[in-house]
């Protein structure tokens, strides 16, 4: 069964009502296309598992012991393909991540957190002047966006992608929905 792109954002809004997570999965989903798109793997199916890894954060609220397996049971009902329930248990640290899209959204889940956090501070509190070398420059502060796991960011360059490579690419994947992300 394939699930179309309009169809998994159903599911999200089913399931989600918090708008700052909606927006974190819109963030998560352009970055994988974009990380798909640069590894020559399936943009859809990596835009797919970045919009659905989160879906279960409203209902498990702050039990993270269950964040990731509940997730892991809505998709499997609604018949998702198992590479993005397996990306979903793998960003949760609920199974080892194996296959590169499970090492993709282990690297872009935090980053588009810390790009937000970047955005946030500046005076227009946008995304369209920021700039990839200073997301990079703020990973050295270690009180900027200090709850974000930079060794997870960093995790990308096992995948051969430079650091300041992804952050420019994710960083140009959320500009182009800027507006859509309310930034």
């Amino acid at each position: 069964m394939t699930i179309d792109r309009d169809e998994a954002w159903g599911k999200v809004t089913q399931h989600l009502a918090t708008d700052y997570l909606r927006k974190h999965l819109l963030a998560t989903e352009a970055c994988m296309r974009a990380v798909a798109a640069r590894l020559g793997e399936d943009e859809e199916l990596w835009g797919l598992a970045g919009l659905v890894h989160d879906i279960d954060l409203d209902e498990v609220g702050g039990d993270m012991a269950t964040h990731g397996l509940r997730g892991a049971a809505i998709l499997r009902e609604a018949g998702y393909p198992a590479e993005a329930v397996d990306a979903v248990l793998a960003h949760a640290d609920k199974k080892e991540a194996a296959t590169l899209l499970e090492k993709a959204i282990l690297a872009v889940d935090p980053t588009t957190g810390f790009i937000v956090a970047a955005a946030l501070i500046r005076p227009d509190r946008k995304l369209e002047a920021l700039e990839a070398a200073s997301v990079v420059k703020r990973m050295k502060e270690k009180r900027f966006a200090a709850n974000v796991d930079r060794d997870r960011m960093r995790s990308i360059e096992a995948l051969g992608i430079p650091l300041g490579e992804f952050i420019g690419m994710c960083l140009g994947a959320m500009k182009a929905r800027a507006q859509e992300l309310g930034l």
